[in-house]
């Protein structure tokens, strides 16, 4: 007993440090997240110069219809093709503003990791992170937005880590396939030498 007496100290230290370690384990859940960030970068340009042309041509069309010198079928037609422009415009509107803020809705999300998108925030709200498959050492989701549809293959080294709350699991060594992933371009930026799952951002340029 008075071993155990004086071996005290040390086992309550032991186990504080072990705490402290414990803590650092950010991200650690059953369920660990990547998180993803979607840039416009090569669809913002089009879709600028797209809705800067309709609009163009909506105002040329409307300028001439106040004038006089249109004969009925002039006019008919004038009007017919300004109803077109005005649904391409509609068509543009949301994608045009939402890449202005740097923004992307995601209408929907299939993979093992996701099921349902309703599960998860849109990128509009905050940055998009989406559960993967803890099965395997990969994930494939599919995404639709903004009517662009792209593969996504995720890659990554499954550790189980035993914090406070019990057995944890994390990710390390993320990253991406790039033979499988269809997005004109795929950067992922880790924060420190392991690419853990919380210390890992992938951004997805379209």
């Amino acid at each position: 007993m008075r071993e155990i007496i004086k071996l005290l100290p040390f086992i309550i230290i032991t186990f504080l440090f072990g705490c402290q370690e414990d803590e650092e384990c950010v991200g650690c859940n059953l369920n660990p997240k990547v998180r993803l960030k979607f840039e416009a970068l090569y669809s913002k340009p089009l879709i600028d110069s797209i809705f800067t042309s309709v609009n163009g041509k909506i105002v040329e069309y409307e300028d001439s219809l106040l004038s006089d010198d249109l004969s009925d079928e002039e006019r008919l037609a004038l009007e017919e093709a300004l109803i077109l422009l005005r649904v391409d415009s509609l068509k543009y509107d949301e994608p045009y503003n939402l890449f202005r803020m740097g923004q992307t809705k995601i209408d929907e999300v299939d993979g093992l990791g996701a099921k349902s998108f309703e599960q998860f925030q849109d990128t509009i709200i905050r940055d998009f992170s989406i559960p993967v498959d803890m099965q395997q050492d990969g994930s494939t989701f599919y995404f639709t937005y903004h009517g662009f549809m792209d593969t996504l293959q995720i890659d990554y080294q499954r550790e189980i880590v035993q914090t406070l709350d019990g057995v944890r699991m994390r990710l390390l060594d993320v990253g991406v396939n790039g033979e499988i992933s269809t997005f004109d371009s795929v950067r992922v930026k880790c924060y420190n030498t392991e690419c853990s799952n919380d210390r890992t951002t992938i951004y997805l340029y379209f």
